[in-house]
């Protein structure tokens, strides 16, 4: 019946990465449907990740956020992937003599919350990555520990995870008004109408749309094009770590894939309105120019290239609760480019949020607060 009403009590608006933890996570609890306004779930910013995992990335927040999902994936999440998650790879993140001050600082960091990072010189540099072009930098800083990260699998074990505790899942479900009334939401989609006490906005580069949907403050996020393509190469690649180089002129990552492919990008930022993020030809040439700089790959041409959006709020941490002045709305969004390595972690806090527990005993061990999440934070 077109006009039956779906009674739930979370609706979650979203079906990444993010939206697909937050159903796995909350459905052994409560009733939970999932809205995805694509025909398939993962269409955006989740399919067309770099599938690693660094707990050296980002803010104190997605670091520690990192560090807390670690266990779970490497516990095949829980049993619910079919194949390992993490494999390692390490990571190396270099820079010449401009950068060795930042990378100092970097590798404190780090080695603070994860002791096997530490800075690296040349010689190791060229021992561990040996396409690095000699002469070109001087320190880095390796993490050890960093590895591949299976995000498809991932991605489905929280969906069967989702399912299993009775989760509905719905595509090609976008929604097209939010209302609340009574303590009630009243949500309108292509897919019919839901009704719950709580909405969990878990839109990603539409979050901000969803927000005013919902009659809340944007918060002003920022979705930013990132540019990658795969390339053949005659290199043995397979013992490789992930290089990235973070300073202009050579800002690029480059690592190693199946197939005697290696993994490029510009790690550009473009600020971009929300949509289905396509490459443009200028950042491919600058990534394949700044990686020629860097290496001795010498790059001639590309196999394929895509792009996605990373959508970071205005201190670029992670936003994860309620809103301050709207009831019943949680965000989930903001999660920049670590989306998917903080996803088992972000998915306890807001399954914690919703249900008006405290936050798991692992991230308050880390100094993790609600304030540091809040949407209305502190900047």
């Amino acid at each position: 019946m077109p006009n039956a009403v779906n009674r739930v009590d979370v609706v979650i608006i979203g079906g990444g990465i993010a939206g697909v933890t937050a159903a796995s996570h909350l459905a052994p609890h409560c009733q939970v449907a999932l809205l995805e306004r694509e025909s398939q779930l993962a269409h955006h910013t989740t399919g067309r990740s770099a599938a690693i995992f660094l707990e050296n990335y980002g803010g104190p927040v997605n670091r520690r956020l990192s560090i807390g999902s670690r266990a779970f994936l490497e516990s095949h999440a829980d049993g619910l992937a079919d194949v390992p998650l993490l494999n390692p790879e390490g990571m190396l993140d270099v820079g010449g003599p401009e950068a060795v001050a930042e990378l100092t600082e970097l590798a404190t960091a780090g080695a603070a919350l994860v002791p096997s990072i530490r800075l690296v010189d040349e010689p190791e540099i060229l021992e561990l990555a040996p396409a690095i072009r000699p002469g070109v930098v001087v320190a880095g800083v390796w993490e050890p520990d960093a590895a591949t990260l299976d995000v498809m699998a991932l991605h489905q074990a929280f969906v069967r995870g989702a399912r299993n505790n009775g989760a509905t899942i719905v595509r090609d479900a976008t929604v097209r008004s939010l209302s609340r009334s009574h303590g009630v939401w009243t949500v309108e989609s292509d897919a019919g109408h839901w009704e719950a006490p709580i909405v969990v906005n878990a839109a990603g580069a539409w979050g901000d749309v969803v927000g005013k949907m919902a009659r809340a403050r944007p918060l002003g996020l920022e979705p930013r094009r990132r540019t990658a393509f795969t390339v053949q190469t005659d290199f043995d690649t397979e013992s490789w770590p992930f290089v990235n180089h973070s300073l202009e002129p050579r800002r690029c990552y480059f690592k190693p894939e199946a197939g005697g492919q290696l993994l490029c990008s510009p790690a550009d930022e473009t600020l971009s309105e929300p949509c289905d993020a396509r490459p443009e030809e200028i950042d491919v040439a600058r990534a394949i120019d700044a990686v020629n700089e860097l290496t001795i790959l010498d790059i001639r041409s590309v196999k394929t290239a895509w792009a996605g959006l990373r959508t970071f709020a205005p201190d670029r941490d992670p936003v994860l609760g309620w809103d301050d002045q709207v009831d019943g709305f949680c965000w989930m969004v903001g999660q920049g480019g670590t989306g998917i390595q903080t996803a088992p972690a972000s998915g306890e806090v807001v399954s914690a949020i919703v249900r008006g527990e405290p936050l798991p005993r692992m991230l308050r061990d880390l100094d993790l607060t609600e304030t540091d999440l809040a949407p209305r934070r502190p900047r």
